[in-house]
């Protein structure tokens, strides 16, 4: 029995070692030549297309013409006739207040009117009378003074009276409450039965009675942050997707760039007003938006993907560069011996930021200060080359500080990266094309781009082949896997050689 107990505890050990040798691969005997760690390589094709520059933000529906309704007349709500989101024509009647006070009021004056016309009759035929007795000289010229003015208190009477009549009949039309204009009902502020207060007589304004908007055209705010409000101008189209509905595009125009920006956070932005054609009266007010301005719109044009193209001045760029021994031409000065080009701008800025680097803090100082009086007894043009040759008009406000004195860091901060290039942007890029079956660097002059392609001015063709090297995260962590199991493979007698388990990630 102990002897059968023993060979079956020996059984199971061996099962599970061999288990274990065939899990690390002992026995694969297969062998796999290990390409970059993580990276993962794919072919694309140069083509023809539309390449669209879009100003992206967010924005708020709201109504283009917003009346505020509020009563001339106070007292008691006696009728309503709306609700929240009723559409409303503009005389139809909304509410009616209380008219016991105006209608007194009302036939007063009417009683008013009579009695002055009454009396100004009377005075007229009195007047008449007086002149006559004094033509055949039965009364002095002091008694007709006195009828004329008589004749003239009564007049006078009767213009008050009109007057009042008149004040009176507003006072009644007041109580009952229209609307002023067309459109939809957005807020109602009152309820049946509630006292309201007069707009003209109350300090306040009166009681907000309701809000009514026409909506078939709408208003969208949006904030454009200041890196990209050079490239929106006024006419522009925008495409509106609301929140709610997805699926649809609102077609519109931008029609205002406020003049002056609001910073929020150390971020300045500019109000942007698109009008929208409200299609079937699906926009809101108050409907949260994504807006997409568009910047310009090219037809037919050579695009290649952003990722196949690559800065000469970063580490896979000029990796590239030494690689296929390639260097950018010089560009023409517009100006000889002022002006740089872009990529000798860029051999400034790292052999600045080089000379920094390698400065003590007391060193960096004292040149922070001399370079900050330096830049005080330029003038204008030589400052504006110093800041293109540093990089400021590139997003390099950095290298700007020092010549701000001491303290600059707090008060100045580095420029953000705008959405869109400029659409005259022309710049070197080096890409690696298929030529003659093999993949080679090649230069490539760059036009305007945004997240997903850029325009080719020069060095392809419609139908090349790129070469996309990318970093895969997945193959990444199997490749880190694959490498601990292989450091496992000695526990326990388990040799697993020199074999290695193979994945779905290897070199394409």
């Amino acid at each position: 029995m102990k002897k059968k107990r023993i060979i079956l505890i020996l059984g199971i050990v061996g099962i599970l070692g061999l288990g274990g040798w065939i899990l690390l691969g002992g026995s694969s005997g297969r062998t796999e030549v290990a390409g970059p760690s993580g990276q993962v390589q794919r072919v694309v094709t140069v083509e023809k297309g539309d390449l669209n520059l879009l100003v992206s933000a967010n924005g708020v529906v709201q109504p283009i013409n917003k009346v505020e309704i509020r009563s001339k007349a106070g007292g008691q709500i006696v009728e309503m006739n709306f609700i929240e989101g009723q559409y409303v024509e503009k005389g139809d009647l909304l509410l009616l207040v209380d008219q016991t006070i105006a209608k007194n009021d009302l036939e007063q004056s009417r009683a008013d009117l009579q009695v002055a016309e009454a009396n100004l009759t009377q005075s007229e035929n009195s007047n008449n009378r007086t002149k006559e007795l004094f033509l055949k000289q039965l009364v002095s010229q002091q008694e007709v003074d006195q009828s004329n003015t008589e004749l003239v208190r009564a007049q006078a009477q009767l213009v008050k009276a009109k007057a009042s009549l008149s004040n009176a009949e507003d006072k009644m039309r007041d109580t009952r409450i229209i609307a002023p204009a067309s459109g939809l009902v957005l807020s109602k502020n009152v309820e049946l039965g509630q006292i309201i207060s007069s707009a003209t007589s109350n300090v306040g304004g009166g009681t907000l009675l309701a809000t009514v908007a026409n909506m078939d055209e709408v208003y969208v705010y949006t904030k454009v942050d200041e890196v990209d409000i050079g490239r929106v101008r006024v006419g522009q189209k925008a495409v509106v997707i609301a929140d709610a509905f997805p699926d649809d595009r609102f077609e519109g125009r931008v029609i205002r760039i406020a003049p002056q920006g609001v910073t929020q956070q150390n971020v300045t932005s500019f109000d942007v007003i698109v009008q929208v054609r409200n299609e079937n009266a699906k926009l809101k007010a108050g409907m949260s938006t994504s807006v997409d301005i568009e910047v310009f719109n090219r037809h037919g044009v050579l695009l290649a993907p952003n990722e196949a193209l690559k800065d000469p001045n970063s580490d896979q760029g000029k990796a590239l560069m030494a690689e296929g021994n390639l260097t950018i031409p010089k560009e023409p000065a517009k100006e000889a011996g002022k002006e740089k080009t872009a990529d000798q701008s860029g051999n400034d800025r790292q052999s600045f930021r080089e000379r920094m680097q390698k400065m003590s803090p007391e060193e960096r100082e004292k040149y922070r200060a001399q370079m900050a009086q330096r830049f005080q007894n330029m003038s204008p043009e030589e400052r504006e080359q110093m800041r293109q040759r540093m990089g400021s008009g590139q997003g390099g406000g950095g290298q700007m500080q020092l010549f701000a004195g001491p303290g600059a860091e707090s008060s100045t901060r580095p420029r953000r990266q705008a959405q869109v290039s400029n659409e005259n942007d022309v710049r070197w890029r080096v890409t690696v094309v298929r030529d003659s079956g093999a993949f080679k660097p090649r230069l490539v002059k760059a036009g305007p781009s945004n997240f997903d392609k850029t325009e080719i001015l020069e060095g392809l063709n419609e139908g090349d082949e790129l070469q996309v090297t990318t970093i895969s995260r997945a193959k990444l962590a199997a490749e880190q896997m694959n490498e601990r199991m292989r450091s496992m493979s000695g526990i326990g007698g388990m040799t697993g050689g020199s074999a290695r388990v193979t994945t779905g990630g290897g070199r394409r």
